[in-house]
């Protein structure tokens, strides 16, 4: 497809004022740029739009002294065919390494990590995507003549084609700002759709951890769902933890004072530090972590015909990283779909 055949027409005549796209994608987590991706491909002009300092979203690095620290997502996982592409192209470029097949027991399920952190795979996805602006946070999205308008506090873009992949209640607030009404009966079943919190603290050490290999533990008690080195995991580096807190225990404390939560987590962690010496510690909370409800397709077209609004993330596929990755590639096929495809 050459590059603007996917233009709506008349999209450069409305709104005058604003950038212009083919689609807007709302977040440069995992499924906004697989969707992106996906449509880029096939020359379709998206701009992708993110709040964040980077693309990612939960997979999120961060470097704290000279260590490296996944707070977000630890591995991923390949089950689907959708997935096992994405992993054969990692691995052409030389950037996957499998960490793991299991934690205690081996399940003979690779755990896949991106050199660098698992923010790596982000950027692997957003490298060559024409534009995507992060420190953008949107406001409201509206319908105008010509599709969609998405607002922030000193600009807007129109696009004839929208998709949404920021946390369920999110998406609904951007289009309760703008008045927008989605196909009936939608909007009631995405309102049941709630997540699980979660609290990640991230501890610097001056040596090795007290952890089994390969370097990561599933406690059955306490506070943490889930402990690893992130030298181990990624093969090289500082030894630094991420402890991530059960969902219960981040459910219930994510509003507590930070200080005070931070130094309860602290002295919890003890267990797992062997000794080493404390270099850093920082506290990360995520207030929409994981979907505990499912919407039962991998995306939802919330608005249908020749100006499509389309919601994905991994609410629409399971609260994992490939859930997140297929439900973008489905929005792109739903977004082509709809009567701007050529010849529709």
């Amino acid at each position: 497809m050459p590059p603007g055949a996917w233009q709506h027409p008349g999209v450069d005549d409305v709104n005058g004022g604003d950038d212009r796209s083919d689609v807007v994608v709302v977040g440069a987590g995992l499924s906004g740029l697989a969707a992106a991706r996906s449509l880029e491909a096939d020359g379709i002009r998206v701009t992708v739009l993110d709040k964040g300092r980077s693309v990612g979203g939960r997979l999120a690095t961060r470097r704290i002294l000279d260590a490296r620290l996944d707070h977000g997502a630890q591995f991923f996982t390949q089950r689907g065919q959708e997935m096992a592409s994405l992993v054969d192209e990692l691995d052409r470029a030389g950037v996957l390494r499998t960490w793991c097949r299991g934690f205690g027991v081996e399940d003979g399920h690779p755990r896949y990590v991106v050199d660098g952190g698992m923010n790596g795979l982000a950027k692997f996805l957003a490298a060559g995507l024409t534009d995507v602006r992060t420190g953008t946070e949107v406001r409201a999205v509206r319908r105008v003549d010509g599709g969609w308008r998405t607002e922030w506090d000193d600009g807007a873009v129109t696009a004839p084609s929208l998709l949404l992949t920021a946390p369920v209640p999110q998406t609904l607030a951007l289009l309760d700002a703008g008045g927008v009404a989605l196909d009936p009966g939608i909007r009631p079943a995405l309102e049941t759709i709630d997540y699980d919190a979660a609290i990640a603290l991230l501890v610097v050490l001056d040596g090795p951890p007290a952890l089994p290999s390969p370097g990561a533990v599933k406690p059955t008690g306490g506070p943490f769902a889930f402990v690893a080195d992130n030298a181990a995991r990624l093969g090289n580096g500082r030894h630094a933890l991420t402890l991530h807190c059960t969902a219960r225990y981040s459910r219930t404390h994510l509003d507590d004072d930070p200080e005070r939560l931070g130094e309860e987590l602290l002295r919890a962690a003890l267990t797992h530090t062997g000794g080493a010496g404390i270099a850093e510690v920082q506290l990360k909370k995520w207030r929409y972590a994981a979907p505990r409800t499912l919407w039962p397709e991998p995306c939802c077209v919330g608005v249908d015909g020749d100006e499509p609004l389309v919601l994905a993330g991994d609410a629409f596929d399971g609260p994992r990283v490939e859930g997140a990755y297929v439900s973008g590639l489905a929005a792109g096929v739903a977004l082509r779909r709809g009567r701007l495809s050529v010849g529709g």
